[in-house]
């Protein structure tokens, strides 16, 4: 299965003509996207949707993503989860501690050192062991990086799009959002933690095609990374799983 992203304009609309996705562009021929072959949808642009179409999603167990034009998270729609319960329960279980939330920020925080020191060791820094968040973001913030302006805030967007499939394969549905406030978003834990895997590939890229990508260009950068991105995601849903059972 692979995403399917829809860059929308005026008149776009989709719906559903089972078992696919029928989507429909101005000046363009109809396409058909069978829901077996769709793993989540990534929305950008004015796009109409039919409920058909919405609830044809949700009952595959397939996120739809709506992005804004600067790509952050507009909404989100979740359907029905798979049966991988354990990983669910565990964080249920987890809530119920007095310490849960500083447990779970003590996890996150060793998961964004290692993070980091990777992207810094990518980098090319001879002292990436050292490391931290302040100052590798110091440090891109005076990169040519800042020349793309907000093209990680909607790396951030897709990103989220792929974290929203991962954890709904574990149960995180939309009946778990509960989960998902205060210090323990891990929707977006997770993709901050992801995004900095992105910043040497970015510099690099930067540094041979110096003009800001447009979306459509970025969704093909992404998805030339999507398979390490979801290799990366798997790492950390197994992390906080051995960590939720070490707990116990």
């Amino acid at each position: 299965m692979k995403p399917l992203y829809v860059v929308g304009k005026s008149g776009a609309v989709v719906e559903y003509e089972e078992p696919a996705l029928r989507i429909v562009m101005p000046e363009q021929a109809v396409q058909l996207f069978p829901l077996t072959r769709i793993s989540r949808v990534v929305v950008s642009g004015p796009v109409d949707w039919s409920m058909d179409a919405l609830l044809a999603c949700a009952d595959a167990g397939i996120c739809v993503l709506f992005l804004t034009a600067g790509g952050a998270v507009r909404a989100r729609w979740l359907g029905c989860h798979g049966d991988r319960q354990n990983l669910l329960q565990r964080l249920v279980d987890l809530l119920q501690r007095s310490d849960a939330q500083q447990r779970y920020r003590d996890w996150y925080a060793s998961m964004q050192r290692m993070a980091v020191r990777s992207s810094a060791r990518r980098l090319g820094f001879s002292d990436w062991r050292d490391a931290d968040v302040v100052s590798l973001r110091s440090w891109l913030d005076g990169s040519e990086m800042h020349l793309w302006k907000g093209v990680d805030g909607s790396l951030q967007g897709l990103l989220n799009s792929t974290v929203l499939a991962g954890l709904l394969e574990y149960g995180l549905d939309d009946g778990s959002e509960w989960l998902q406030n205060g210090n323990m978003n891990l929707s977006g834990d997770f993709c901050r933690l992801l995004i900095w895997d992105f910043y040497p590939a970015l510099l690099a890229w930067q540094k041979t095609h110096p003009e800001s990508p447009d979306q459509r260009a970025l969704i093909a950068f992404y998805e030339r990374r999507s398979r390490r991105v979801e290799h990366l995601l798997r790492g950390i849903l197994n992390k906080l799983h051995r960590w939720l059972l070490e707990l116990s």
